[in-house]
């Protein structure tokens, strides 16, 4: 028998979706962060803090596991600079450690509440030590496994700590934390095939000579300090064509390029459910639905790929993934849904 549905007041259903859309975007400003870093440290020191922030707490750590794969060790921790590295072994005997040994997601109310650790292992102890020696009193805590791509192998651990709102973290906050580790996830197994500089997706514009390692680093450079998009800092002031970026993105991705065109008809039966705010928030879309399959316009199509959300939305159609610059995919946007595409339209053909 299915459980009995209560139906929330229209105000407090739009006041969730909104709040689910406003987490949504700044999540993804998050990953777009961590897709611009260009080696792992970069990733860790840049982007903790954004986590921090996007999740209401007041402190976080992200582990990395040993070359043995028998401990985790702390790459970065806000709020705990003045302390060594903590090296924690993946058992049951810490909040992390269990996260790691089980693979899964943590969500703690009061970690010292010795009934609520009991329930998930009876060897299962908060780790008070660091709590006796500056005082901090540590109630939430928030961990979840980053688990490697393809064998679903532990790599990592991102740990929060402490709801600003000192309630427990909610399920849009777990949601998240699941999401960031996938996109880590991702990021340092592309980071980690580099020997000379992190793989980037723009490397095909250094090797065909459009742009020169230097410039590449100084446009990315560009792009954290103004907190911009680095697609627009090398179309705009570095004069680099759309056209170029998306080669070396369908280089990188290994999927077509799907240049924005001004003459693409919107598809209405497959947009007909899909509203702007989640197309844009989640960075794909669907652009026509051939007999090969649905064709798909993603920023990143290993991120899609990977969370398999376009599967979950078409489950019955074969997926074609394309990418494109993010001016293009703003364009193709307005194209569909209206906007400011004249705007768009301007800034690509100027620099066709």
């Amino acid at each position: 028998m299915s459980k009995p549905v209560t139906l929330e007041p229209a105000s407090s259903q739009n006041l969730n979706i909104n709040s689910q859309l406003d987490f949504s975007k700044r999540l993804q400003a998050v990953a777009g962060r961590v897709n611009a870093a260009s080696n792992i440290d970069e990733i860790m020191l840049e982007v903790s803090k954004d986590i921090c922030t996007l999740f209401n707490a007041d402190r976080l750590t992200i582990y990395t596991i040993s070359e043995d794969k028998s401990y985790i060790i702390s790459r970065v921790k806000t709020g705990l600079d003045s302390f060594q590295d903590l090296k924690l072994p993946i058992t049951e005997q810490s909040i992390a450690g269990f996260a790691g040994l089980n693979k899964k997601i943590v969500n703690v109310a009061d970690v010292y509440d010795r009934g609520e650790l009991v329930k998930l292992s009876s060897q299962l102890h908060f780790l008070k030590e660091v709590d006796k020696r500056t005082g901090y009193r540590t109630k939430q805590m928030l961990a979840a496994p980053i688990l490697n791509v393809g064998d679903n192998e532990l790599i990592g651990i991102v740990q929060v700590i402490n709801n600003k709102e000192d309630k427990p973290f909610s399920q849009i906050v777990v949601a998240g934390i699941s999401e960031i580790c996938q996109i880590l996830a991702v990021a340092f197994k592309q980071r980690q095939k580099q020997q000379y500089l992190a793989r980037s997706k723009y490397d095909h514009l250094i090797s065909d000579s459009i742009i020169s390692a230097a410039e590449l680093e100084m446009a990315a450079r560009t792009a954290r300090e103004k907190g911009g998009d680095l697609e627009d800092v090398l179309i705009g002031d570095f004069q680099i064509k759309p056209s170029q970026i998306g080669e070396a993105l369908s280089l990188y991705f290994k999927v077509p390029y799907e240049p924005y065109r001004a003459d693409r008809i919107k598809p209405m039966e497959i947009l007909r459910n899909l509203k702007r705010d989640f197309v844009e928030s989640n960075q794909w879309l669907p652009i026509n639905d051939t007999k090969e399959g649905l064709i798909v316009l993603a920023l990143d199509p290993e991120r899609i790929k990977v969370l398999r959300m376009v599967n979950q939305v078409f489950p019955k159609h074969k997926i074609i993934y394309t990418v494109c610059t993010h001016p293009e995919f703003k364009a193709t946007l307005d194209l569909f849904y209206g906007g400011l595409i004249l705007k768009f339209q301007r800034a690509i053909v100027i620099h066709w």
